[in-house]
């Protein structure tokens, strides 16, 4: 029976004639299916999977894949991609693989507890803990791949932990001042820094911003200058220094020609918005601020950071404009995207949340009902009480939030007595 079966399989292959449906699965993904299966039958207590260390990357990315179709497997999944060794793995693979790991990142995250900052943390000890000959090339790959995961931490809202990383990464080059690759390396690692360290209010940003001044006061390089200048200007906004931060997007704009890349043009753009804004420019603000958003939308996507990044400026131009309405449709747009992109256990969600609230309140007046905003409200400050950590300003700045929605709800109380 089982030669007879055998000749026929040989038969059927060798004149070209399929034994099985063209879209039924193969040996590999049925192995992989199994394989998940059996995890989701015998880890219930949450124990690590110990052979994941052992697979190819690409068997790596299926499995997690599979794994996020069990809900069950939610915190083991989270513990897995909490490990630098089975993350770095994946986040430098394939470009491909980037859209399956933010998919299990979402996922993981449904367990209640976010995987970037334990990540983060575990990356910082795994790279301290490890250390490498400096100038070799495992040395300076890691350097590379230290500077890629802080910029993704950033992005994903985790500007703290991005910050913690690059350092790592800051240290690091310190070592291979005789490397030839040591200048380039180090104005990007600065110009990283400052950007998360801008993004998380973090106290060293000023010393930071003229360390940048320093490193690039003899460079040449275009591309080098003007991403510094962008990431100078960014910092002079902040701390509500609108002249110095006009006068930085000004030396962008001298050196910026069609060939440049488009995330400087966009960045600019934003700045000089926010300039405009700030100074009660609104026609040209507005002008500026939607051309931002085109090109954003055109290079990049809907669904995307960098286009999350110029609506989020949009709707602080709503704002400042008292355009009440379409900030909160701005928001509430930026709010469907940030959670599309990492899920609801990121930091960006209650700092957006604030925003809405914020809109809500403004748009009480008028109606008299307060109750939106303080639903809102209180929803951003419990995440952000459990995803911030507590020296950052957010959380100020949601109270304060909360104090005039809760002052304006006692108000319309009082009117009605």
């Amino acid at each position: 029976m089982i030669s007879e079966l055998f000749n026929a399989v040989n038969k059927a292959r060798f004149s070209g004639i399929r034994i099985v449906p063209a879209n039924a699965p193969s040996l590999y993904q049925e192995c992989v299916k199994v394989f998940v299966a059996e995890v989701n039958r015998t880890h219930q207590n949450g124990k690590r999977i110990s052979e994941l260390q052992f697979l190819p990357t690409a068997a790596l990315v299926n499995i997690f894949e599979e794994m996020c179709l069990y809900p069950s497997l939610r915190n083991i999944l989270r513990q897995e991609l909490a490990d630098p060794a089975l993350f770095m793995r994946i986040f430098n693979g394939h470009a491909s693989n980037q859209h399956i790991l933010d998919r299990c990142l979402r996922e993981a995250s449904l367990s209640g507890k976010p995987v970037l900052s334990d990540l983060a943390t575990n990356y910082c000890d795994m790279a301290r803990g490890d250390p490498l000959e400096p100038g070799s090339p495992a040395f300076m790959s890691r350097i590379l791949a230290t500077l890629k995961l802080g910029t993704y931490l950033n992005e994903a809202g985790w500007s703290s932990s991005s910050v913690d990383v690059i350092v790592i990464a800051k240290d690091m080059i310190s070592l291979i001042k005789d490397n030839r690759f040591h200048k380039k390396l180090e104005i990007e690692c600065i110009q990283k820094l400052l950007h998360s360290e801008i993004s998380c209010a973090h106290p060293n940003a000023r010393n930071t911003t003229e360390l940048l001044h320093e490193l690039i006061a003899e460079s040449t390089d275009t591309d080098e200058l003007v991403k510094s200048y962008i990431e100078i200007s960014y910092f002079h906004y902040t701390v509500e220094e609108y002249d110095s931060c006009h006068d930085w997007n000004l030396k962008v704009m001298s050196l910026v020609t069609d060939s440049s890349p488009i995330s400087d043009v966009i960045a600019v753009l934003q700045l000089e918005a926010l300039f405009c804004f700030a100074k009660e420019r609104y026609d040209l603000g507005s002008m500026l601020i939607s051309q931002a958003i085109h090109r954003a939308r055109s290079k990049y996507g809907n669904v995307h950071p960098r286009y999350a990044d110029v609506i989020l400026t949009y709707g602080e131009c709503l704002l400042l404009m008292n355009a009440v309405s379409d900030a909160v449709s701005t928001f509430m747009e930026l709010l469907d995207i940030t959670t599309k992109l990492y899920g609801q256990h990121t930091p960006t969600v209650p700092i957006v949340q604030g925003y809405l609230a914020y809109g809500f309140y403004l748009r009480s007046h008028s109606t008299g009902r307060f109750d939106m905003a303080q639903e809102m409200i209180d929803k951003a400050i419990a995440q952000a009480k459990q995803l911030i950590p507590t020296g950052q300003r957010v959380l100020d700045d949601l109270n304060a939030v909360r104090d005039m929605v809760i002052k304006g709800h006692d108000s319309v109380r009082a009117a009605m007595k």
